[in-house]
Parts: structure tokens; C-alpha cells; sequence
């Protein structure tokens, strides 16, 4: 079975209203979860007249996404957002086949990754239901270690979907290293 790290960056909390402006995307196989091949990452154009919430604006300004996705933005863009991730969607599809059987069905893996996947349900949904209804969330197996006596692990906050995708592989790979301790 094949473990999909993934992560988004986005306008807001709710996929119904909000955009996704970046997406990161790693391949593992369960057996092998921390092994992780990167296969995709874009940054998706926004215009730059677009509100945006306070904390969010102030969020990707510092990181530098909020400039890339301007830069990206042409009056082509404005489109149906369907369009503007309509070539995420083509190769993501083409590299995470849909499953033959229930077994092989990839599962997404990372931090709270039920945000993502409600995300790519709602604005790719070819893709998002290409994942199983299950996850392999680092941040509820975080919250586990911690509650019988882990060291809780410091969060980069970089709010970049390339880094946060290494940063809940390193964690997850941390927590494992420490129950097995």
C-alpha cells in the first residue's frame, strides 16, 4: 500500500470558500513510511487583489508564498479554480492511479492531513477520491506520544507545503524512534 505525504497551503480553513495555493506531494510505501520520494509540488496563481484573512496574509507574506502565487497570477487564471488546478489534477492522477482493490488504495500521511484531504476533495475531487477514508496523521500520533511521556517536538511553522511535508515525515519518524526506545 502506498502512503501519499502530502501537504497544502491555503487561503483559509474552509475548502468550500477557501483556495489552495500550494501543494506538496511525497510517495512512500507503508512498509516503508519514512522512505519518501518527492513527485510533485506547485504553487497555484492567486490574484493579488484577492482578501485575505489577517492571520493568513500576514502568514504567507512572511514565507514568501503570497509573492510567488501573484506572480504566478495572469488573466487567464481567474478562470473556474477547477481550471487553475486542472494541471495539478492531470498529473496527480496520472502518477496515483486510481486503486484496482481496497488494499491498495494509498492512504494520505501527514500532519492533520483530514484538512487536506477535505481540501482536495472539495477542489480536486477526482484526486481526492483517489485516498482512503483513513489517515496516517502525524499530529494524532504526536498527541499520543506526548500523553505517555514524550518530549513534545518543536514545529518549524514554516507554512511552505515542501518543508512541512519533510518536517511530519521527520516527526513521525521521531515518535516511532521513541516508542520503540
Amino acid at each position: 500500500m502506498k502512503l501519499i505525504w502530502l501537504d497544502l497551503e491555503t487561503t483559509g480553513l474552509d475548502p468550500q470558500y477557501d483556495r489552495i495555493l500550494e501543494i506538496a506531494v511525497s510517495e512512500a510505501d507503508l512498509l516503508a513510511p519514512f522512505d519518501a520520494r518527492v513527485i510533485y509540488h506547485e504553487v497555484f496563481p492567486l490574484h493579488p487583489e484577492q482578501v485575505l484573512d489577517g492571520f493568513v496574509k500576514d502568514m504567507h507574506t512572511k514565507n514568501g508564498l503570497l509573492e510567488e502565487c501573484y506572480a504566478r497570477y495572469t488573466a487567464d487564471s481567474e478562470v473556474y479554480p477547477m481550471h487553475v488546478y486542472g494541471r495539478a489534477r492531470q498529473v496527480l492522477c496520472d502518477l496515483i492511479p486510481k486503486a484496482e482493490s481496497r488494499e491498495d488504495t494509498p492512504v494520505l500521511a501527514g500532519s492533520s492531513i483530514h484538512f487536506d484531504h477535505e481540501f482536495l476533495k472539495h477542489n480536486i475531487p477526482l484526486l481526492g477520491a483517489r485516498f482512503s477514508h483513513r489517515h496516517y496523521d502525524v499530529s494524532s500520533v504526536k498527541l499520543f506520544c506526548e500523553s505517555i511521556g514524550m518530549p513534545k517536538l518543536p514545529r518549524a511553522e514554516a507554512h511552505r507545503a515542501r518543508e512541512d511535508v519533510l518536517e511530519s515525515i521527520d516527526h513521525a519518524k521521531k515518535c516511532a524512534a521513541w516508542l520503540k526506545g
